[in-house]
């Protein structure tokens, strides 16, 4: 069984598309994990054949609170404005049947403005030579191992980055040739230039040591 774990706060413009595009089944759980939305979140979930638990906010904490609840034998951690398809759900099952641990998704942005795709590029190659994998590329994990490597790291910044790291030292990882799409919500909001050296200088913060607290003061959450 896969186990689709879903951090939200406050999504409700974004869960329906997110919810819609599932295939649920008997191989398939989906956990919404909600830190105290004050919108329709958690009214349009319960449309679906979804389980809803409640923790405090913090992506870190709610994907570990959904880790701790799914029966899955896979984890898959989705944000709410990502989606993967059902062939990209079969080829997960493929590779971790196998002997691969974890990986990602091969990353989508839903636009078709050009830009993106530079975007995008740069994002695979990150994730195919460094093993750096970031939450919007959909990360996936054995459960055995994500117990063994306790989980996300508590940190309010790069804890996907940290956790594939530490997925990596652990044995065989591999980016899937399967789009998780994200809308391109942040880049439109903020600006897709000013945007992305955000995230460039971010990461080379991150890279230098510089505290996650610290960074994370500069990182714009968009609903």
């Amino acid at each position: 069984m896969i186990s689709i774990i879903v951090p939200v706060l406050n999504e409700e413009s974004v869960i329906e598309r997110l919810l819609k595009s599932l295939p649920y089944g008997e191989n398939i759980e989906v956990i919404i994990v909600d830190a105290e939305s004050h919108d329709r979140t958690l009214d349009i979930a319960r449309r679906y054949p979804v389980q809803i638990i409640h923790s405090p906010r913090g992506r870190a904490l709610q994907m570990n609170a959904g880790a701790k609840a799914a029966r899955g034998d896979v984890l898959l951690f989705l944000h709410a404005d990502c989606c993967v398809d059902e062939s990209g759900l079969k080829a997960l099952e493929k590779y971790t049947a196998l002997n691969f641990i974890g990986g990602c998704f091969t990353h989508k942005i839903d636009s078709p403005k050009w830009i993106y795709r530079g975007i995008e590029t740069t994002g695979h190659w990150r994730a195919l030579v460094s093993k750096v994998f970031y939450g919007d590329q959909a990360i996936f994990v054995r459960r055995d191992i994500f117990q063994r490597i306790g989980g996300f790291d508590l940190i309010p910044l790069f804890e996907d980055a940290v956790f594939s790291k530490k997925l990596s030292r652990r044995g065989k990882t591999v980016v899937l040739d399967y789009p998780a799409t994200v809308l391109p919500r942040r880049w439109e909001k903020n600006g897709i230039v000013k945007t992305t050296l955000l995230n460039w200088l971010l990461t080379t913060g991150f890279i230098l040591g510089i505290s996650t607290d610290r960074l994370a003061k500069f990182y714009k959450n968009v609903r």
